[in-house]
């Protein structure tokens, strides 16, 4: 049977990525490659299922924004604006406290 070569670029991450994830299946990239083309004729499609992935817009950058002014507004209106980390975690250990107390 007559081989041929594929090339394709892609990124040195994902490939690293990938090619470690390949690995602790047992098997190499172009193992990987031969079986997702087996699959998808066996198929006659892709072999898994796609979904567009909606991408952010302005409106959503911009609704968030409001988002986090309108959390820091109530932040502060409620006197929890700049509360440290140990405080934090004691409010919420407290909050806790409190809806454990209530179910009883």
């Amino acid at each position: 049977m007559a081989m041929s070569v594929l090339q394709i670029k892609l990124d040195e991450k994902l490939k690293n990525q990938v090619s470690a994830l390949f690995e602790r299946l047992g098997m190499d990239v172009p193992t990987a490659v031969r079986a997702f083309f087996r699959r998808a004729l066996v198929e006659n499609k892709l072999p898994f299922e796609m979904n567009e992935v909606p991408s952010a817009t302005n409106q959503d950058g911009e609704n968030l924004l409001n988002l986090l002014h309108e959390a820091q507004r109530l932040a502060y209106e409620n006197g929890v604006a700049n509360l440290s980390e140990e405080e934090i975690e004691a409010e919420i250990k407290a909050a806790r406290a409190e809806m454990r107390s209530k179910k009883k």
